[in-house]
């Protein structure tokens, strides 16, 4: 559920060097708890031979054209930071969401204008990541975790 990518991050962001390497589990860490709460919570499956979860409300939602069903489809995927946090933003209902959506930021930690989270940022250099942005993505992920923990 992504306890161990964070606290690998902990341990990664006491050195400068490794900043991106911490930020980069720190999302991953995130991702995962948000996953879970999607497929344990609200609806969410993972059944397709990849194994990618999705969103059955999202993807069977009423289209008018194939471009529609396409992009409903493409929609449903839980994928990567930071769309995956406004799918639970969208998604979480009921008792659950709740208890969540009372603990997580409304505003995506993740989406910041000028340095948006990305998947593909394990590939910067280290150097191009600050600390401060390290501390914001650890904080984000511990809340989410914590979350998952509360909610459960």
């Amino acid at each position: 559920m992504g306890r161990c990518h964070y606290d690998a991050a902990t341990q990664l962001a006491k050195s400068p060097p490794l900043f991106g390497s911490a930020d980069h589990l720190a999302g991953i860490a995130a991702e995962c708890a948000i996953k879970a709460m999607l497929l344990d919570f609200f609806g969410s499956v993972q059944d397709t031979p990849l194994g990618i979860p999705y969103s059955p409300a999202i993807r069977n939602r009423p289209a008018q054209s194939q471009t529609q069903a396409k992009k409903a489809w493409k929609d449903s995927q839980h994928g990567h930071l930071p769309h995956v946090w406004d799918q639970l933003l969208l998604l979480a209902n009921g008792h659950h969401g709740a208890t969540v959506l009372a603990q997580i930021p409304q505003q995506n930690p993740f989406r910041e204008s000028t340095d948006e989270w990305d998947v593909a940022h394990r590939y910067r250099d280290s150097g191009q990541i600050s600390e401060q942005r390290v501390k914001r993505h650890l904080a984000a992920a511990r809340t989410v975790i914590a979350a998952y923990q509360q909610a459960k």
